[in-house]
């Protein structure tokens, strides 16, 4: 089945931000509710905006409004529910009564009115917050232990933090002879220094930790919080999956119709040959087919264009004549003379955040020149989309064409059926993502160059983990934990906005797949930037010690700054302020202002991120930090509270949000987390008590008395040390790194032979925990990887294809929420998608949005530029774009009346094949129609005369049906 989509538009912002014109903006401002405004909103109305300083423009009366962006702000771009419910209105819905949703009392079942990605994220927090608690109280015996005088003779009074206390921070220590130690063993740092000194007679002193906290009654408490773990987390991932599942099972959607060819003959640009192909699979027929051309670069200029064509005229008054040469020019040295004036813009100007109308300008005509040479290149055919009328067709050319993968790569016509095989190719035929999800502007990329800029990006995530463990430490060692932990709090939030800014480049085939990739390099740069970094850079004698550069108060350090840093970084939401605060006052024109106001982009893919650091930083440091179950869930709950007012009064307008990536973030990152839990806290167990010093195979005796004038190797003299130990000691490495055998599973195999540092009871512990860790990775790497991996091999010796769900038996054209796949790029910047194919012989319905200002001509890039052999010019009248994409803003593109069919295109073709049954409903003879299909009769004895029924009986006519209205049973 396909996912969840609620239809609240990709075109949503625009569609209501065109309906709301000026007036209606007007209106709004001035009876919007007091206490339906936003706080900000009130003082900019109240105070802010009567001062010039602020507000250059508040005493133009033709200037633009701050109260009317504000009520664009609140009206288009924050969610609204309507008065008496939950239930999500419409962006700028101004027929019924609405109000903002309020982010204290809104219930967690308004959540999947912002799609079940967004639900299943608000759910994952509540439900890890509660997880996390629940394990915190099961580790509270060992909190007690710690913190009691049984562990620390002295009950860790001189610990850095209250938050310390129940850690296994050691504050008691007692000096022991050690003859063979050496200096070099104990240089590392200061803390490390003062641990080792000669008395006057020679004799070589050592500082011991005289703490025990692996014995096997604590031991088992972690052991059996990762056994509490392991279940509750099962038990959530399957009511969240169920709870994903009945939400999605009812839900058809164009890829539960469609399939996909990935490898398709260069020169196949006809679909009417595609649609002859694989009409042998149809129940009914094809009913449309998009072939798409491998012209990115092309595209990817032409959007850019547009983008600083849109720029431009948000500058420029509304109704400004962008085609009169002489009036555009006057426009644009009237803007800089205006801004010249301004200390302000000028500032912007020099520091990049505004561009000048100038800049624009030239921008725009450099692009044009560019794409005149690309539309001379000759584009091949990268991939086909075949929509079919019914399920049933579409599951049938899944199983004919699922053929070996060999045989796809050696393109071995002999080894597969001959009615599969299309102008000598056989296809590799898969099912599709939906629509809204492909990536128009990437499917031309090679697998080869995908694959090196995944790597590139992932080098330089991991280059940026490197800067950040440079800078973390270097602040660590001079600043002291806390600040260190605010700088590890302020990477967290920077780094993600520069990889994301780098993946702007990364090509993916769909959206799912780049939020994927997204997903897994933020959370990779925060797990070890966050957790994996301190331990890194931390020598194994400062695991439980409370120094300002040892591990504990840095963990601790981190997790109080994830508390309240982080938290307060994300409501200040500085761009946002920015840009409503200093650019929007600033605006020259309504528009532009307004375009201020579109919100905070979010990825729910970057906060799912921070949801797994959390978890991974608890489950890592857990053995030894028992309190981070605690801090976990205090984390997780305040994360709750902040992004529900995000949602609600920070973040942009978005599509509702599908839940892919929280299901990839549950099978793989989550049990992922489970299995470093394990082995974090078996090695935990296994290299107590951190202090590198072992009882000899043979010890000596005699040693216990009072040793005068220790010189330690830190220089310090202490004039004298009592030895309580009678017994000598040796130095060993108890890291596991330097183990004489292999260190996996971590077991008692790893003390040295010819020394001993564990106990009895720590060895039975450490035995048990590490080959339960070697059975928690063998089966995280089984059930997570081991279907997809036998699938994998499998697929290169049979076809692997297998239905999936149910067929509904509901007709692709009689569903009124089902898209075609129309080749179009989604930008920010912009209302509207930009279309890149001709639509003319399209149905709306099949676009997936519809503008009710502007017709399609508009928002399409095949007219920006035209070029010899286009089949028409844009549409005349079509605001902004000019009549006839001619002129300076369109960079005197180049007039032609050879307008003739094209013979290699330039732009992916689509076309629809309506159904008879909908071609009689379009026809003007409505009541004889009628009968006939209510009788099921027609003259014409084509097969899909008759459109599947819905379970009422009667048949569902799509809702661009001529009858009016959403749809009609007859």
């Amino acid at each position: 089945m396909g996912k969840e989509r609620r239809n609240l538009g990709r075109g949503g912002l625009s569609r209501a931000s065109l309906r709301l014109d000026d007036a209606a903006l007007l209106k709004l401002a001035e009876h919007d509710d007091e206490s339906d405004k936003t706080w900000t909103r009130v003082i900019v109305e109240k105070y802010l905006s009567q001062f010039k300083w602020y507000f250059p423009s508040w005493d133009k009366p033709d200037g633009p409004s701050l109260s009317q962006a504000y009520a664009f702000y609140e009206h288009v771009t924050l969610p609204r529910h309507f008065v008496g419910n939950e239930e999500r209105a419409e962006p700028g819905e101004a027929e019924q009564s609405t109000l903002l949703y309020n982010y204290f009392t809104t219930s967690s079942k308004a959540f999947i009115e912002f799609g079940m990605g967004i639900d299943s994220y608000f759910s994952s927090l509540k439900i890890l917050s509660a997880i996390l608690f629940l394990a915190g109280l099961v580790n509270v015996p060992n909190m007690l232990y710690f913190a009691s005088k049984e562990y620390s003779s002295n009950g860790q009074v001189n610990v850095l933090s209250l938050t310390l206390v129940g850690s296994a921070v050691c504050t008691t220590f007692e000096w022991a002879v050690c003859s063979t130690c050496l200096a070099d063993d104990f240089s590392h740092d200061d803390e490390e220094r003062a641990r080792l000194g000669v008395a006057e007679d020679g004799t070589i002193l050592v500082e011991q930790n005289d703490c025990h906290g692996a014995e096997f009654r604590h031991g088992m408490v972690n052991y059996a919080t990762f056994f509490f773990l392991v279940i509750s987390m099962t038990l959530m991932s399957l009511f969240l999956n169920a709870k994903e599942v009945r939400s999605d099972e009812d839900k058809l959607t164009a890829t539960d119709y469609s399939v996909v060819v990935r490898n398709p003959p260069p020169k196949a640009y006809d679909p009417d040959e595609w649609r002859s192909f694989f009409q042998q699979f149809a129940e009914k027929q094809v009913t449309a087919v998009t072939v798409a051309l491998n012209n990115d670069e092309m595209l990817h200029k032409l959007a850019s264009r547009r983008v600083l064509l849109n720029s431009l005229e948000l500058k420029l008054p509304r109704g400004a004549d962008t085609d009169d040469d002489e009036q555009l020019i006057q426009a644009i040295h009237k803007i800089a003379r205006e801004a010249e004036q301004s200390v302000v813009n000028s500032f912007l100007e020099m520091v990049g955040l505004l561009v000048s109308a100038q800049t624009l300008f030239d921008k725009i005509q450099k692009l044009t020149e560019e794409i005149r040479e690309l539309q001379k290149r000759e584009y091949s055919v990268c991939a086909v989309y075949v929509t079919f009328e019914t399920e049933q067709g579409q599951r049938n050319a899944l199983h004919a064409m699922s053929v070996r993968h060999i045989d796809v790569w050696n393109n071995d016509v002999d080894a597969v059926p001959p009615n599969i095989v299309f102008q000598g190719s056989v296809l590799f035929v898969e099912e599709p993502a939906e629509p809204d999800s492909v990536r128009w502007l990437d499917l031309g990329s090679s697998y080869m160059y995908r694959l090196g800029t995944w790597f590139f990006s992932l080098f330089v995530t991991l280059l940026s983990v490197a800067i950040s463990g440079i800078c973390v430490s270097a602040a660590r060692n001079s600043y002291g934990p806390y600040v260190a932990g605010m700088l590890v709090s302020v990477f967290n939030s920077i780094i993600p906005q520069i990889v994301s800014l780098l993946m702007s480049k990364e090509p993916h085939l769909s959206e799912d797949s780049y939020e994927t990739s997204l997903y897994v390099k933020i959370t990779l740069f925060r797990w070890i930037n966050t957790a994996i970094l301190v331990k890194l850079i931390t020598p194994i004698t400062g695991q439980l010690l409370g120094g300002d550069e040892d591990i504990l108060p840095s963990v601790n350090a981190i997790l109080i700054s994830e508390l309240l840093v982080t938290p307060i970084l994300n409501l200040m939401d500085i761009s946002s302020n920015v840009y409503k605060h200093v650019m929007a006052p600033r605006a020259r024109t309504q528009r532009e202002m307004n375009h201020y106001f579109l919100g905070t982009v979010y990825n729910i893919g970057e906060r799912l991120t921070s949801l797994t650091n959390i978890l991974f930083v608890c489950f890592f440091y857990g053995a030894l930090f028992p309190a981070a179950f605690f801090f976990g869930a205090a984390i997780l709950a305040v994360q709750h509270y902040v992004d529900k007012f995000s949602l609600m009064r920070i973040w942009a307008l978005r599509p509702a949000v599908g839940s892919q990536v929280a299901r990839f973030s549950r099978r793989y990152f989550f049990n992922l987390s489970l299995v470093a839990f394990a082995v974090s806290g078996s090695y935990a167990y296994a290299q107590y008590p951190y202090d590198n010093i072992c009882d000899p195979v043979a010890p000596t005796t005699g040693h216990a008395r009072e040793y005068q004038e220790v010189k330690l190797l830190n220089g310090t003299v202490v004039s004298s040390i009592a030895v309580l130990r009678d017994t000598d000691v040796q130095f060993c490495s108890q890291s596991w790194h330097d183990s004489d055998s292999f260190p996996f599973p971590p077991s008692s195999r790893l003390e040295p032979e010819d020394a001993k540092y564990m106990t009895d009871s720590q060895r039975k512990l450490v035995d048990i925990y590490g080959w339960t860790v070697l059975v928690a990775i063998v089966a995280y790497f089984g059930v997570v990887f081991g279907s997809d991996f036998i699938s994998s091999v499998l697929s290169f010796f049979r076809g692997m294809y297998s239905p999936s769900g149910k067929d509904q038996k509901v007709d692709f054209s009689a569903n009124n929420e089902i898209f075609a796949y129309i080749p179009q790029i989604t930008l920010p910047s912009l209302p509207f998608p930009l279309l890149a194919c001709d639509v003319d012989d399209v149905y709306e319905g099949l676009v997936g949005w519809t503008d009710e200002e502007n017709d399609y001509d508009h928002h399409n890039l095949i007219f920006d530029v035209p070029w010899e052999s286009m089949k028409r010019r844009r549409k005349k009248g079509v605001e902004g774009m000019g009549s006839e994409a001619t002129s300076t803003v369109e960079n005197q593109a180049k007039e032609t009346d050879s307008l003739v069919p094209q013979t290699s295109p330039l732009f992916s073709i689509v076309k629809h094949y309506q159904p008879l049954w909908l071609r009689h409903i379009l026809d003007p003879c409505l009541d004889v129609v009628q009968e006939q299909l209510i009788n099921g009769s027609d003259d014409d004895t084509d097969q899909d005369v008759k459109p599947s029924q819905n379970e009422g009986g009667g048949m569902e006519l799509p809702w661009w049906n001529p009858f009016g209205g959403k749809s009609k049973q007859v």
